[in-house]
């Protein structure tokens, strides 16, 4: 299986089988096509949740939701009484049943319309009933018989609008809002039959009652226990998530979409508590986001599990999923993740994707169009105020020779009025590179439907992002296809077949990165030109750098991916009572393939003396061309046994499984130099030289095996108990440590089930939880455990010739005990709804991270001669994480007005408790006791010396220890230890990295009548950014920087003075506090403003539904940050800016 999955024909098979399976659906869904009328919405699915709102609220909520429209007179439909009304996913028909019987009103289906009328043999009363009042609804035929009663529930309290209604007649009436009714019926004679009441109400169980020859039936309704289950994706399967004893944390995908990123891992950020998403770049096709569960909790690998459709590790990641295609994401933070074992100590995020429901097809198709703007760029000084710093500079090291030792005020005029711009630029750097508006877009159709048979969901999309670059290659494109199908065999076998494939093209400059464009484009003197007035190039600041022509002439690096995916399952129901089994077979492999065509450009100098222009070569003396092709591949077998039982009031839920997984990967390379042209860019046309050609290859094979369970234990829903156990084996680790045990058991109490718990309308739902598990983290490199070589060329010479001769040596020696990270976590927990519109979360956590990979190297003496490279990571450093997380969330409506708010809270802090430190360290420079750093490969590159101001005078300097070289305007460093000297002893550490302690969002939402509102507030805190900002002669100055810097002219300056280079001076090449920059916010990270089109308007030109909406993305950004986006972490700030994104959209149904 696994060479066929390696070869282009399997490829080609997937592909076709997938464009195969899209056509059909289209076709199938073509052959049910035809005009929608009123008839065909009665078939339609509808889902609201509505209690004690008048009936001419619900009607209007309907017509917007199945897109249809009622037609009815107010005066005889009484639209002021209050209904409740319950529906998930029904049938429009029997939603109207459900909600009009009893008010025995009848519908009939009319030309686009749905006609509602009172029952013949009824009349109703419009006077609005006071509390204690019954509404009455009477037959116009003789009644023998008045029925009245009281409806309470389980707790004794009254319940009103419970709709009763006399079984097999339209005949009904609905309690009062003190739990009454009253009901004329028939005697049994005359209707032929003894009488049945029939009681039912939102959430609650219905129930049938012979009336016999009582005048008062009372009755007491039983909560509904699954029609109020929200029901949650946890690992291999699914719970009520009133019966989750874990942290769990859900979205549903209708929220990810009201993001316009098409990255959705950047929509993640202020809408789960306790998850941390830094999106560190805008470039189109790496723009995704670092996700962190709970902060970080070791030195090695802290990215979370992705499981894609109960795919553990799926090819192809979460950030370039459709956001269209999905269905809910659930993130595992404690000991829920411990079913997935040793891949689980980061957490857990799984992603669920749309299946098909019964019923016609249903199409929908959505488009935006975006603006992307950066979020924020740096502002320069112009060329006049740079010519003016650079004489500051020369008059700082020589007064004597006054202020304008390098321009003159004349030569200065010339800057600011552009007189002469061949001599006397002034350069707008970013605007010569960057366009104002760059573009994006997104198409996708799916179609939805099925029998109780049959059921499926297709879709295909299409993704498109432009660069910011003028002229630039940057851009980004995507397609998309998924295909879900699930059958139902009988009652006892189903299977489903979910497919999907997508084509990333990535187009990049060639041979640079986003990095040293922006390196060059911030160096770049403003008097400097982009362009002379005949549009030759500039040179630039060395070898011919021009950002512009290192975006547009530096050739291109195209880099298509394609990933498929593949699932085949299947469940079969055993003749036991509650035994089934089902398993799946997965099968996901990627083709990535590069190719980059490097080009050298001329850029052009001009000489002010011979009034002549000199050429500059930029780039590769001649054409140089690399590929690169990497195929990996993932098979993933599982099979489960499950169990399930209710005895009584104990309710039973387990299973047991096996799963194995292998996954491979290919690398290959090849390079050619010295092209004489571009026009042939193909590897036979280079060079034929030795050295102008090379190679490279490398290969892996990583495999798992796996066997777990989970027992779920629940008691008269109050008592819930859940253990998981997990035996894991990894094929990174040597024989006799493959094999890890990886428990995880939790608790939960639901108080309010307890029968004292009384507390009237203030508690509805009260549950505490706690948990305890241990996880595992497997993400090392593999073959640790062997010893590594390498080959040197030339290593030494031997023999009269002196002849290079090449030498084996080790590279890295190996570790035969090398294991696993284990993640011991604890948690406690609460869930509460309070009077029925108000949810409050707590959790509460600790972690202790043990076996941490980690280098020995400062503790191993130099005399042994071993190179720190060549020593293996150990199993030995330990960290704490402990925090804490909330979320509170509230709904209420208001006649045609319906509003939320909510937020969240997450704090979590990083403890070092060992790492290898050598023994001389001074207690304040040691990194254990503190929260981990930036650079966790090497702890000492966190210390810094401690930035407290400027020397502003020349008495200030003499009085004060400092560093060699100091001067006026120098940065003044803390003689922390007191010794009246400033050296490296004088270092200490901060509690803050590039790692957020705390986290938060704030989620806004409203809507009145077909418009909706919905904002989200994200925010960061306790978290710092190191970054040296170039400024002097060797570099362009921003505006901030010189606003305020101390100079003999502005003395007053807070900021060190510039000098020729700000990162090899005095105030830069010694690392302190006044450059690691306190990177909180406060962002608007999402404004989503909707208009759904009334029914009556699009059933005229036959559509299901239409929406039109805008949205923004990243609108405003508060921070102390003064030049660029807070979540950027390089610590030179070169890095393409984050999105700022302004988008339009539409929905349609049909």
């Amino acid at each position: 299986m696994y060479f066929f999955l390696k070869s282009k024909t399997a490829y080609h098979i997937m592909r076709l089988s997938i464009i195969q399976l899209f056509l059909i659906g289209m076709i199938a869904a073509g052959g049910y096509a035809r005009d929608i009328n009123a008839q065909d919405l009665l078939a339609k699915n509808v889902s609201i949740q509505a209690e004690n709102i008048p009936l001419g609220t619900a009607l209007d909520r309907l017509e917007n939701l199945a897109g249809v429209r009622f037609a009815y007179s107010r005066s005889i439909i009484p639209v002021r009484t209050r209904v409740s009304l319950n529906a998930s996913n029904e049938k429009l028909s029997t939603v109207l049943d459900r909600l009009l019987m009893p008010l025995q009103i009848e519908y009939q289906p009319g030309d686009g319309q749905i006609i509602l009328k009172r029952s013949r043999k009824v009349s109703f009363s419009q006077e609005p009933l006071a509390p204690g009042e019954t509404q009455t609804i009477s037959a116009a035929s003789a009644a023998d018989i008045r029925l009245t009663g009281t409806v309470i529930d389980d707790k004794g309290d009254k319940l009103p609008g419970v709709s009763v209604v006399l079984k097999g007649t339209q005949r009904g009436t609905v309690t009062n809002e003190e739990g009454a009714y009253a009901l004329d019926i028939p005697d049994d004679k005359s209707a032929g039959g003894p009488a049945v009441l029939i009681f039912s109400f939102v959430g609650y169980l219905s129930q049938e009652v012979p009336v016999g020859a009582q005048a008062v039936v009372d009755v007491t309704l039983k909560v509904d226990s699954k029609s109020l289950e929200e029901v949650v994706v946890v690992g291999y399967g699914t719970q009520s998530k009133k019966n989750i004893t874990g942290s769990v944390a859900t979205v549903q995908g209708s929220e990810i979409t009201r993001s316009p990123q098409a990255n959705i891992s950047n929509s993640f950020a202020g809408r789960l508590p306790g998850l941390i998403a830094n999106n560190r770049s805008g470039e189109p096709g790496s723009d995704g986001s670092s996700i962190l569960i709970r902060g970080r909790a070791t030195t090695g690998d802290s990215n979370p599990l992705i499981v894609i459709d109960g795919i553990a590790n799926a090819i192809g990641g979460l950030d370039r999923l459709n956001p269209n295609d999905i269905e809910s994401i659930s993130v595992l933070k404690d000991a829920s993740a411990a079913i997935y074992g040793a891949q689980a100590a980061n957490g857990v995020i799984l992603i669920t994707t749309k299946k098909g429901i019964s019923g016609k097809p249903r199409f929908d198709y959505s488009f935006n169009q975006g603006f992307v703007q950066p979020t924020r760029l740096p502002r320069f000084v112009d060329a006049p105020t740079y010519a003016g710093i650079l004489n500051t500079i020369d008059y700082y090291r020589n007064p004597s020779g006054g202020m304008n030792q390098r321009y003159s005020d004349a030569e200065i005029q010339k800057f600011r009025d552009g007189s002469d711009p061949v001599n006397y630029a002034n350069t707008n750097w970013v605007k010569e590179l960057m366009k104002p508006v760059a573009k994006q877009n997104q198409h996708n159709l799916s179609v939805s439907g099925g029998t109780e048979k049959i059921n499926y969901f297709v879709s295909a999309g299409t993704l498109y992002q432009d660069g910011l670059y003028r002229d630039g290659v940057n851009k980004y494109r995507q397609y998309s296809v998924r295909s879900n199908v699930n059958v139902n065999v009988n009652d006892k076998l189903s299977f489903g077949i979910q497919l999907a494939t997508r084509r990333e093209n990535r187009s990049y400059i060639a041979g640079f990165g986003a990095s040293n464009v922006f390196e060059f484009l911030y160096r770049t003197y403003p008097t400097l030109p982009a362009r002379y007035p005949d549009g030759k190039l500039g040179a630039g600041v060395e070898q011919g750098k021009n950002p512009i022509a290192m975006a547009t002439l530096a050739g291109t690096n195209n880099s298509p991916t394609t990933v498929s995916n593949g699932i085949l399952r299947a469940s079969y129901q055993l003749p036991i009572d509650g035994l089934s089994v089902d398993g799946f077979f997965s099968a996901d492999q990627s083709f990535a393939f590069t190719k980059e065509m490097k080009t050298n450009w001329i850029v052009y100098q001009y000489n002010k003396t011979t009034q002549q222009y000199s050429t500059v070569l930029g780039g590769p003396a001649q054409a140089q061309m690399y590929e690169s092709q990497t195929n990996r591949a993932l098979l993933t077998g599982n099979i489960k046994l499950n169990y399930t039982k209710n005895f009584g009031d104990h309710a039973l839920s387990s299973f047991v499984a096996y799963e194995q997984s292998r996954e491979t990967q290919e690398f290959f390379s090849a390079s050619r130099n010295n092209f004489i042209t571009t026009q042939l860019p193909d590897l036979s046309q280079g060079g034929a030289q030795p050295v102008d050609y090379g190679n490279s290859g490398s290969s892996y094979r990583k495999s798992r095996r796996n066997v777990f369970g989970r027992v779920n234990y629940n008691y008269m829903g109050r008592y819930l108990a859940e253990i998981q156990l997990r035996y894991d084996g990894s094929s990174v680790f040597p024989k006799g440590n493959r094999y890890g045990f990886f428990p995880g058991i939790s608790l939960g109490w639901r108080v309010s089930q307890e029968p004292w718990f009384r507390t009237g309308e203030a508690v509805n739902d009260l549950k505490i939880r706690a948990s305890y598990g241990e996880l595992g983290n497997d993400r090392v490199n593999p073959n640790q455990f062997r010893d590594n070589f390498q080959v040197r060329n030339g290593a030494f010479s031997t023999g009269n010739n002196a002849n290079n001769v090449p030498l084996i040596q080790y590279s890295l020696l190996a570790n035969p005990n090398i294991t696993w990270e284990v993640a011991k976590k604890y948690n406690v927990g609460l869930n509460s709804t309070l009077f029925k519109k108000l949810t409050f979360d707590l959790d509460l956590f600790f972690e202790n991270r043990t076996n941490i990979l980690a280098s020995r190297n400062v503790s191993i003496p130099a005399l042994t001669g071993i190179s720190s490279s060549q020593i293996p990571k150990e199993n030995i450093a330990e960290v704490h994480n402990r925090g804490l997380e909330t979320q509170i969330q509230y709904a209420g409506s208001h006649n045609n007005f319906t509003y939320n708010i909510g937020g969240n809270f997450a704090f979590a802090k990083s403890e070092v408790i060992f790492i290898d430190e050598a023994p001389n360290t001074l207690d304040y420079q040691r990194a254990t006791g503190m929260p981990l750093g930036s650079d966790l490969g090497n702890p000492n590159a966190d210390l810094m010396y401690r930035a407290i101001g400027v020397f502003k005078t020349q008495q200030e300097l003499d009085a004060y220890p400092h560093v060699s070289g100091a001067g006026m305007g120098d940065l003044k460093y803390e003689d922390y230890n007191g010794d009246g000297k400033i050296d490296a002893t004088d270092r200490i550490r901060s509690q803050y990295s590039n790692v957020p302690q705390i986290t938060y969002g704030v989620n806004l939402g409203g809507g009145w009548k077909n418009l909706t509102l919905n904002v989200l507030l994200q925010g960061q805190a306790r978290v710092a950014q190191y970054v040296v900002v170039e400024a002097g002669e060797f570099s362009s100055v921003m505006q901030s920087r010189a606003e305020d810097a101390w100079s003999p002219t502005n003395p007053n300056g807070n900021s060190p003075r510039i000098d020729s280079r700000t990162g090899t001076g005095v105030n830069g090449s010694y690392k302190n506090t006044f450059w690691f920059q306190n990177t909180a916010f406060l962002r608007l990270k999402n404004v989503e403003l909707a208009y759904n089109v009334p029914a009556k308007i699009i059933s005229r030109i036959g559509l299901g539904g239409l929406r039109i909406y805008t949205n923004g993305f990243n609108l405003l950004t508060f921070t102390k940050v003064k030049d660029f986006d807070p979540e950027g972490d390089n610590g030179n700030a070169f890095f393409y800016p984050q999105q700022k994104i302004y988008n339009v959209g539409v929905n349609v149904t049909f």
